[in-house]
């Protein structure tokens, strides 16, 4: 939903020609042939963005190239800042850390708050170091690190 809401209407008379011309050029890399029309590019538009929402595809490297390509192709000037005040678990800033935006996030809710701190701020800055197999050294003892949680002692 997030990228439909980041892309214009091609179909929109205010809608950049330069915008239009780069959608074409990316999603011909996940559809064969796209209408030459602006009704027919709006199609096109939002077929990518049903099948990027399949759970097989929204990990895909192409359909992830094509949907930061259409953000960057919507937006140009600068990366867009996704706001969102009442963030909860951090669905909405996660998705837009996704598709290539900015996300600014909070919460009243503390828990939530610690929620979006360690999705947002923490595993993408230590997700690398923190998803290697290991094993560590704790105060229970040695604890076998495997992926992002501990699985039990050794």
């Amino acid at each position: 939903m997030l990228l439909a809401l980041l892309l214009p209407d091609p179909c929109d008379p205010h809608c950049p020609a330069e915008f239009k011309k780069k959608a074409r050029e990316l999603l011909l890399k996940t559809r064969g042939t796209i209408d030459s029309d602006d009704t027919g590019l709006r199609q096109a538009i939002l077929r990518f963005i049903g099948d990027f929402a399949n759970w097989d595809l929204s990990s895909d490297a192409t359909y992830l190239e094509v949907a930061r390509g259409l953000i960057k192709a919507a937006h140009p000037e600068e990366t867009p800042l996704v706001v969102d005040p009442f963030a909860g678990g951090g669905s909405i800033p996660l998705e837009a850390l996704r598709l290539g935006c900015d996300a600014f996030a909070g919460d009243l809710n503390p828990v939530a708050c610690l929620i979006l701190k360690v999705m947002l701020e923490d595993i993408p800055r230590h997700g690398p170091e923190l998803a290697d197999e290991g094993v560590a050294e704790g105060e229970g003892g040695r604890v076998r690190w495997d992926g992002l949680g501990p699985t039990g002692g050794d």
